[in-house]
């Protein structure tokens, strides 16, 4: 019996080992949902650029193909964005606001992760 104690007590200290650090178990962590692009443009942006009466101008592909790249608006966003409060939205809300204005104006060519786009990536205007 003793014996059993000891092999149970080594393989909790290896268990332990590996997985504490790794977050095995769940514990009380927290995950961080997706966000949905949509949803953030539509709650943070959309009341200045979707017109008649807003502020802004209106973020046509045109409009967003100006900044060239990725790369470029994506920083613009960050600085410069929302108007009232710049730089105030988390990581995760800039990202998915730029994925979801390039991938509903068509600023990218072909099928891929908008989440995932090198800053290199050219914004063009759909023909």
């Amino acid at each position: 019996m003793a014996n059993g104690r000891a092999r149970l007590g080594w393989r909790g200290v290896v268990l332990m080992a590996f997985c504490g650090p790794a977050g095995c178990g769940g514990g009380g962590e927290s995950r961080e949902e997706p966000i949905d692009g949509q949803y953030a443009y539509t709650v943070r942006c959309s009341y200045c650029h979707d017109v008649p009466n807003g502020i802004g101008a209106e973020l046509t592909a045109k409009v967003l193909a100006g900044y060239s790249t990725v790369g470029a608006l994506d920083r613009y966003l960050r600085v410069a964005m929302p108007h009232e409060t710049p730089g105030s939205l988390t990581d995760a809300e800039y990202q998915a606001i730029l994925a979801y204005i390039i991938e509903s104006r068509g600023l990218v060519v072909g099928k891929v992760d908008y989440r995932a786009l090198p800053d290199s990536i050219a914004l063009r205007v759909p023909e």
